[in-house]
């Protein structure tokens, strides 16, 4: 395919999270006339937050995984690679009876170490190696659907089964609770392994967890500086043409329509809203996936406060068990040039699962006054250090049993329409997992497999 025609290719990118705006920066630097259409007046989805008393106040989990490579290599791009490379370290504790305890969850010794579990259950931690090395060929970051014969049963009775209850609760559970969430019972347990392979758990240079040195969501902002984003503007619907592309019914804020076409299309949307844009053109097995897609509310609380936290910054897991509102929080202390001014700390807590669920509806002062209270009780002596907060209301899908066999098949599905020139591609969380790795790699791959169709056309 020729260089003038290759720029002459004309797609539109439905969503500014991390998904969409890889998927429009790869495409861009290809050549590609690309424009970004965003329903809110700002970009960046889950990296979106607020400075408020000189923090960054996150609307999200903050904490990165020390392999996020792909995340990296993105920032590197858009010039702010000091943002992810390297990571401020994450110290792990585990809460137990109002003592945090450190831990070192990611080598295997270390695990061993952790209170709670039986000795009996420590010794189960040999079994390791060879369930990993089995189930290593299917464990794809970029093709979660790869693993599919694997989602049969979920994180409780995988670990379980193989591990213990100690191990369960006090260890791996913990482990995926501020990305995933802590329904275990519910969670697939591809989720588990997938994590864990992302992160090297078990391996002699594991990738140790950590925060951006500043806000993430200056690297979604130097993406949208070189691409043509239309903000505030809503996608009504995606019609498929006669003669091949799309047309766009685009609704404005001041109520205005208008119809746009383009080549391809990529839709970096949550499920329910990927639903409703394409629903002109979905066959019957995409209308069943993207309903069958279940979410949950994830409710999460940036706290700033004052005096210093000494140390490295800290994630504390709290088990279940500790009946705390609470799952995971974040102690940050404050740098120079940071997330937090010098001489000062922050916090991030993220809401169990059941407590999001009844409280997601609840005013914004209740729920913030209810974690803060929670947190007093796992923190004793932090509510009166508190300058000011920001309360994160998202939703997240849920990786349940049956979530990664449902995506094998929308995958063959999406196969079988580029094979008959079809230019509609998906990216999102709900694809690829929650972290910001996994979007990051979600949009860079919908991007290629564009690229990648095209390049075929051109050949044929």
């Amino acid at each position: 395919m020729s260089e003038s025609l290759r720029s002459s290719r004309r797609v539109a990118v439905l969503g500014a999270g991390l998904s969409g705006l890889r998927a429009a920066s790869e495409l861009a630097r290809m050549g590609h006339q690309v424009r970004l259409y965003e329903a809110r007046d700002a970009v960046g989805g889950r990296a979106r937050g607020e400075w408020r008393a000189g923090h960054w106040l996150d609307g999200a989990w903050p904490v990165l995984g020390g392999r996020d490579l792909e995340l990296a290599r993105f920032a590197r791009e858009q010039g702010v690679g000091d943002l992810v490379s390297p990571l401020r370290p994450v110290q792990t504790t585990l809460l137990r009876g109002g003592e945090a305890h450190p831990v070192e969850g990611l080598h295997l010794r270390g695990a061993a170490r952790i209170p709670g579990p039986t000795l009996r259950e420590r010794a189960k931690l040999l079994r390791w190696a060879r369930l990993m090395s089995r189930y290593a060929p299917v464990l794809h970051a970029d093709q979660p659907e790869r693993a599919a014969a694997l989602d049969d049963r979920s994180i409780a009775d995988h670990v379980e089964l193989y591990f213990g209850r100690g191990a369960l609760e006090f260890w791996l559970a913990p482990e995926v609770q501020g990305l995933f969430g802590d329904s275990v019972a519910d969670l697939s347990r591809v989720a588990l392994l997938q994590h864990v392979r992302s992160c090297g758990l078990g391996e002699k240079r594991p990738g140790l967890p950590g925060l951006p040195r500043r806000p993430l969501l200056e690297l979604a902002q130097a993406t949208a500086e070189s691409l043509d984003v239309a903000r505030g503007v809503m996608i009504m619907r995606i019609d498929e043409q006669p003669a091949g592309g799309f047309e766009l019914e685009v609704s404005k804020t001041d109520g205005s329509t208008s119809r746009v076409e383009y080549e391809a299309v990529i839709v970096a949307l949550g499920a329910a809203e990927a639903a409703r844009v394409g629903r002109t053109l979905l066959t019957s097995a995409e209308r069943d996936f993207l309903g069958e897609v279940r979410e949950r509310p994830v409710l999460t609380l940036a706290v700033a406060l004052e005096g210093v936290h000494t140390g490295l910054p800290q994630e504390i897991r709290i088990p279940r068990r500790e009946d705390s509102a609470i799952s995971s929080l974040v102690v940050e202390p404050g740098q120079s040039g940071g997330r937090a001014p010098d001489g000062r700390s922050q916090m991030v807590m993220r809401a169990r699962d059941g407590f999001a669920a009844g409280w997601s509806d609840m005013a914004s002062d209740v729920v913030t006054k209810n974690l803060l209270s929670s947190l007093e009780l796992a923190r004793p002596g932090t509510g009166e250090r508190v300058l000011t907060t920001h309360l994160g209301r998202g939703a997240q899908a849920l990786f349940e049993v049956g979530h990664y066999r449902r995506l094998a098949r929308f995958a063959r599905v999406q196969e079988d329409r580029r094979s008959l020139g079809r230019r509609l591609y998906w990216c999102g969380d709900y694809l690829s997992g929650p972290s910001f790795e996994a979007a990051t790699r979600s949009g860079l791959r919908a991007a290629r497999s564009l690229l990648s169709d095209w390049r075929a056309e051109g050949a044929s």
